[in-house]
């Protein structure tokens, strides 16, 4: 999956504070305006790539917000044109890519289903000595 450079802060400027990556953006300009393309592409149903797409300032008014409540690379859901997407964002501002609101819910469906998604049942392993 391309990283999305339109979500990448200038790398010889390090953001102390998450509120720093919102005026670093104001000045980027176009790139906000670009939109990204949900990246499932259709391999579970054989289907082709997702035709859904989302302006690139909202995933990274999205991000920015996130990075304020905690740094580190994640996932992260957040709520757009009434509906919730999932991406992936990095602790530099980099957002690796977007899920639309449907392959968002496949997707949280799959890893829920595997015990990867948080809240998820799952037994404690016993250890022996």
């Amino acid at each position: 999956m391309a990283c999305i450079d339109a979500a990448r802060p200038a790398p010889a400027r390090q953001l102390a504070l998450a509120g720093n990556v919102e005026r670093h953006w104001s000045a980027r300009g176009s790139r906000r305006e670009l939109p990204l393309q949900c990246v499932s592409s259709g391999y579970l149903s054989d289907g082709g790539s997702c035709p859904h797409t989302i302006p690139a300032a909202a995933v990274i008014a999205a991000w920015a917000r996130e990075l304020e409540k905690a740094s580190g690379e994640r996932f992260f859901h957040f709520t757009w044109g009434g509906g919730e997407w999932l991406a992936y964002g990095l602790p530099d501002g980099l957002v690796r890519g977007v899920y639309c609101p449907d392959h968002s819910a496949e997707r949280d469906e799959r890893s829920f289903s595997y015990g990867s998604r948080e809240g998820s049942a799952s037994a404690p392993l016993a250890l022996r000595a």
